[in-house]
């Protein structure tokens, strides 16, 4: 009997925590995984092209070569510090109105947003091919 699978685990993250990763093997809908879950694939020996996505936003396609009775094992999570940035931009969202009404500060404090904005705008525009990660683990 052939197992020749990838096994896929999606990361613990709050961003996009309500939304399913789809997974592509060969340019073909295999699943979903939906956030801190792990999904096993089945497919066949050779060489495979991996893709997840989301929304209009995808990873990077990485080439995984399967031998038969062989697993793989990939993870699946946000771009490189997107967790950190949605911090970031939810503590300065929450304290930037306290610092103005205490201390005084001007409606300028909230250019202090615009990097992670920008960061995050660019994540979903230019860069939306590298807005989720997927790498191959051991």
């Amino acid at each position: 009997m052939d197992t020749t699978t990838i096994k896929i685990k999606r990361t613990n993250e709050f961003i996009n925590m309500a939304r399913n990763y789809k997974i592509f093997i060969d340019g073909q809908f295999v699943g979903k995984i939906a956030n801190g879950a792990t999904k096993d694939f089945p497919t066949t020996s050779g060489q495979h092209t991996v893709i997840a996505k989301i929304d209009w936003c995808s990873s990077p396609s990485i080439s995984v070569d399967i031998s038969t009775n062989e697993t793989k094992y990939l993870i699946v999570g946000n771009f490189k510090y997107g967790s950190w940035l949605m911090f970031i931009g939810l503590i300065l969202i929450c304290f930037l109105p306290m610092l103005r009404v205490i201390f005084g500060f001007g409606y300028a404090t909230y250019f202090l947003l615009m990097p992670v904005v920008l960061l995050l705008c660019c994540y979903i525009t230019f860069g939306r091919k590298k807005y989720l990660t997927l790498i191959e683990t051991k």
